[in-house]
């Protein structure tokens, strides 16, 4: 008789659930030829082993017919069996391999490896932040600050005590204000910016202007629209066009 086995890494014959086993088998079964004269051995410890015992002379013809499952007709009992066999691997995140107990890989199953995490890319810069002021204190020179922003982040910065006198008055007020300063840039692994240790040097409240407020600033900053009469048609031109 000759040993094979099915290597699932990631597992071990103490994290394979009995249920999960019993899929693997059954797709292992599937795969090697439901009929051969293949008979199930142990698991052994380790990544989880699934190990078969196949006699010398079928040995030769299962070894082919799973060299080629990845291959083999789509519709194929192999190919069917190579593709439960990496559905299941995909589930778990992780991936497979068939080979004699002491021989050189059959067929690898990629499955779903888990990728690599992102690399997180950090700076230090100036930079702008806004929100409402959630904490003030402390006694020594540099004086934290906490700023919510409308997201409900908190990021933790920090003022001088002359700045911080400025910020005491929006504590706790339904007041955005703008804090420049100098800070660390942590770019996530979802690709969104999120600051740090945030040294602020200037400060303000958030200004709202209305509407036509805001329109009549830039018609006086010279970018032509203060030769356009009607706003709306303009709007809906560009929203819609002509």
């Amino acid at each position: 008789m000759v040993t094979y086995v099915l290597r699932i890494k990631g597992f071990t014959p103490d994290t394979l659930p009995l249920s999960r086993l019993g899929q693997y088998l059954s797709a292992l079964s599937d795969l090697v030829g439901p009929d051969a004269p293949v008979h199930f051995d142990r698991v052994t410890k380790g990544s989880a082993k699934l190990k078969v015992k196949i006699s010398e002379d079928a040995a030769p013809n299962i070894e082919s017919r799973v060299r080629l499952a990845s291959v083999a007709e789509p519709n194929s009992e192999p190919r069917r069996a190579y593709e439960k066999i990496q559905g299941l691997l995909r589930e778990d995140q992780t991936s497979a391999e068939f080979r004699p107990d002491n021989g050189a890989v059959i067929l690898a199953f990629p499955g779903g490896k888990k990728a690599p995490p992102k690399r997180i890319a950090s700076v230090r810069e100036y930079g702008e932040l806004n929100g409402r002021i959630i904490r003030l204190g402390g006694k020594d020179d540099t004086i934290p600050v906490g700023l919510q922003q409308s997201d409900g982040t908190v990021i933790n910065c920090t003022a001088t005590v002359e700045l911080a006198r400025q910020l005491k008055q929006y504590l706790l007020e339904p007041v955005d204000v703008v804090l420049n300063g100098v800070g660390r840039w942590t770019r996530t692994a979802e690709g969104l910016w999120e600051a740090s240790d945030f040294k602020i040097s200037e400060c303000y409240p958030l200004q709202y202007d209305g509407f036509d407020e805001a329109l009549e600033k830039v018609r006086m900053s010279g970018s032509g629209w203060d030769t356009e009469q009607d706003i709306d048609a303009v709007l809906h031109r560009i929203r819609y066009g002509d």
